[in-house]
């Protein structure tokens, strides 16, 4: 996550943090894996306040971790505003991520001035049972404990076969990063998302700003989620980002940022 990173304790979850101060407040939310993903992201955000955690869970006396929740997520991210001094802010999701900061500004909404989803794991769509299935080998390859193979089958199928020489080239560290965290990802993120739920009554309660994002290259799976997130917030903004698939803020940072500062410089806090 860079230099100067804190740390906070609350209970049994540990939280790394990197708070860089500008302008406007902009919280980047996701899947403790893949927190640094979001590095080349924040580096053109200069101009703005930024905010990216990564959240742990002790392990438990027998070994492995808890279950948890997507509000537990959200839950843990107010907190963590609370902590550095944040009343609101923008919140900026991508995958699991996008699905915190959909229960955020429903269940805090005055805490988020915008919501930018990027590519949301959202459940529900046409192909979810052909996801499902793609996934079974992922699972059996980390019940068996090559967790290895694991991660690097999960990122293949979000991401593309050719996800780990973007990230080597990068962010050189990120695939041991998600190795790291692969134990919390498979025992506790990954059923938090199974078990998420949202749909047309949750997302009437969105009162604030939508931006939903969506790379030009990115798989069957995510297009279906991004028309399933317009038909939810109709008056949503799109982003499309040329050239970039799901790792859409590692392959082209530069688009991302630009359509994020343009949807934030017209929907400020103040």
């Amino acid at each position: 996550m860079g230099d100067a990173v804190d740390s906070l304790g609350l209970g049994d979850v540990e939280l790394t943090y990197q708070l860089c101060e500008g302008g406007e407040r902009v919280v980047l939310v996701h899947a403790s894996a893949f927190v640094s993903w979001y590095d080349p992201l924040a580096e053109q955000l200069m101009d703005y306040s930024t905010l990216r955690y990564r959240r742990r869970l002790r392990e438990s006396d027998t070994g492995g971790y808890r279950a948890l929740t997507v509000a537990e997520d959200a839950a843990i991210c107010v907190r963590l505003m609370d902590h550095v001094g944040w009343d609101k802010a923008h919140v900026v999701g991508h995958s699991y991520g996008a699905l915190v900061a959909l229960y955020l500004a429903t269940e805090n909404p005055e805490r988020v001035g915008t919501v930018a989803l990027l590519e949301p794991a959202v459940r529900g769509i046409s192909s979810s049972e052909q996801v499902a299935a793609a996934l079974q080998p992922v699972i059996a390859a980390y019940r068996s404990g090559d967790k290895a193979a694991a991660v690097d089958g999960f990122l293949r199928h979000v991401c593309g076969d050719g996800y780990r020489a973007v990230l080597d080239r990068v962010i050189p560290h990120a695939f041991d990063e998600a190795l790291d965290e692969a134990d919390l990802f498979f025992q506790s993120e990954m059923p938090a998302v199974q078990q998420w739920s949202f749909g047309t009554g949750a997302a009437g309660r969105v009162t604030q700003p939508v931006l939903n994002v969506l790379g030009a290259e990115s798989a069957t799976r995510f297009v279906e989620g991004s028309e399933l997130v317009q038909s939810w917030f109709p008056r949503a903004e799109r982003l499309s980002v040329p050239e970039a698939g799901h790792l859409l803020m590692v392959q082209n940072p530069t688009a991302v940022a630009q359509g994020l500062m343009d949807f934030l410089s017209r929907h400020p806090i103040g």
